[in-house]
């Protein structure tokens, strides 16, 4: 019979290794929710689609980034088994390695996605203003792959020893930093013009770039002398090839994950164009005569020789298609951001897990790394529920936070609610996704994201949303299945423990 009770010593050490990650990745995470913040008190002719554009801006830096940063996860797995084991200064060699092959994949990434990235926009969205202040914000964030990816590497390397304070102090340095800059570089301050939504990408870029020299310096401190991180002699090719080949699963399930979260996106943006046709037909139904006198009118202006090149010579329904307010596109990355939230707290719950599995598996210790998974489940999951429970009453409160605009608001709140009601289920699943990641089984993770996102997220969104005609509503039905999904791949994978026999 499955034990509800927490360990209370195992609960301790969860917590002491959790606890500085949640408050690292919450102050992490907390950089693009500022983004989102800043911009979201611009006008609204900047703060409707600039939220927008952010919402496809950052799924699209993580399936960049975001699939080589898994190699922080591989440096986090690889160091905590070898120190579990009391090997000092192969942990070290681990961040050497790490360090040249985040370097290398990191520029030849974003070299590619610097140029992709105005095509990307444009199949997802049709929305000039959109597209107008994505592409700049995006190239600037891409700009910062480098700092994001050897932050995550100098990150795996400390949370493998257990010293998960110290991204946690960079963190909180970073962001405070973001926080001055976005503020000066969005509305301008002093001789510092406002750059708006693009003011926003530098700031961050700025800001990681921080974080990441504070973590470097650390590595000079004598308490982390003693792993002889930078000597030449610790590059070895076949300890890079068993990093990228342990990671390599991670960062593709990272870009399964992200291009579902794209798709499922770009389902939404159509959502808002599908919004406007209605509205246009609706108006041509209910007054045919005002359509005819209006294209009459167009047609009379066009034909004047007098007139020449003015801002009547347009289609106004195909500008009116263009232009539009995405009103769903910037709800549903409200939604994201506030679930992020509790996303990055799960995963570093997750990550203080996967360390402590990965050592009592070091150790030969299969009983306790187990323990220590379901105790945190069961920390996570009791946490989380009662977090959705306000969320579900009160979900305005916390939308509120982050946009001005009411009817953007009142579009998020029921989809914010649905999700909210699954907080315990999204807990449980990414709290074992990281403890299997700490065990070593990859592959297993990626293979689940492939199918959930290749067959679940995107394609029920576009059956329930237009299909079955639900709309809005019916793209966070998907959602719902895909964590219930996702929660039960992970938890019959993790109490079958087959993980145990994993070697890395």
């Amino acid at each position: 019979m499955f034990n509800l009770g927490v360990n209370m010593a195992r609960m301790k050490r969860i917590l002491v290794l959790a606890m500085p990650v949640v408050i690292a990745m919450l102050t992490q995470t907390s950089i693009n929710v500022v983004d989102t913040i800043f911009v979201g008190k611009l006008s609204p002719d900047l703060s409707i689609p600039g939220q927008a554009a952010l919402g496809f801006s950052l799924p699209l830096l993580w399936a960049f980034g975001g699939s080589l940063s898994a190699l922080g996860i591989g440096a986090q797995v690889m160091t905590a088994r070898r120190y579990g084991a009391g090997d000092v200064e192969e942990s070290g060699q681990i961040l050497t390695n790490g360090i040249v092959v985040a370097t290398l994949s990191s520029i030849l990434v974003s070299i590619l996605a610097w140029f992709l990235i105005p095509t990307l926009f444009s199949f997802l969205t049709q929305n000039d203003a959109v597209i107008e202040l994505g592409v700049p914000y995006a190239r600037f964030r891409i700009i910062g792959v480098i700092s994001m990816v050897l932050t995550t590497i100098y990150k795996g390397f400390f949370d493998g020893l257990g010293k998960t304070k110290i991204h946690m102090y960079a963190a909180i340095v970073m962001n405070g930093v973001n926080i001055l800059l976005n503020y000066s570089l969005i509305f301008g301050f002093g001789p510092i013009p406002a750059m708006y939504v693009t003011g926003a990408a530098i700031a961050s870029l700025i800001s990681t770039f921080i974080g990441l020299f504070i973590l470097m310096g650390w590595t000079f401190l004598p308490s982390v002398r003693k792993f002889k991180v930078y000597r030449p002699k610790n590059l070895n090719i076949s300890t890079m090839w068993n990093l990228v080949k342990l990671s390599a699963p991670s960062g593709l399930a990272q870009v399964f994950i992200m291009g579902g979260v794209l798709m499922f996106l770009k389902i939404i943006a159509s959502l808002d164009t599908t919004h406007i046709q209605d509205m246009l037909e609706q108006l041509h139904h209910a007054s045919p005569a005002l359509i005819t006198s209006s294209n009459m009118f167009q047609h009379t202006v066009q034909s004047s020789s007098s007139v020449g090149q003015t801002l009547f010579l347009q289609d106004w329904s195909t500008t009116l298609m263009h232009t539009r307010p995405p009103v769903f596109t910037t709800a549903a990355k409200l939604i994201i951001d506030l679930l992020s939230i509790g996303f990055v707290t799960c995963i570093a719950f997750g990550t203080g897990t996967a360390t402590l599995v990965s050592q009592a598996m070091g150790k030969k210790n299969y009983q306790e790394a187990s323990d220590f998974g379901w105790d945190s489940v069961k920390m996570s999951m009791y946490f989380y529920g009662a977090l959705g429970l306000v969320i579900i009453v009160m979900p305005e409160l916390f939308l509120d936070l982050l946009s001005d605009d009411h009817m953007v608001i009142k579009a998020a709140a029921p989809g914010l609610q649905i999700m909210a009601g699954l907080e315990m289920l999204i807990a449980m699943a990414l709290v074992l996704t990281q403890a299997l990641f700490g065990a070593g089984a990859t592959r297993y993770v990626m293979v689940v994201e492939f199918l959930l996102h290749g067959l679940c997220l995107a394609p029920m969104a576009y059956l329930f949303a237009f299909v079955l005609d639900l709309g809005f509503l019916g793209v966070w039905l998907s959602g719902t299945l895909y964590v219930f999904l996702l929660a039960l791949a992970m938890s019959v994978k993790f109490w079958r423990g087959s993980w145990t026999k994993i070697q890395v």
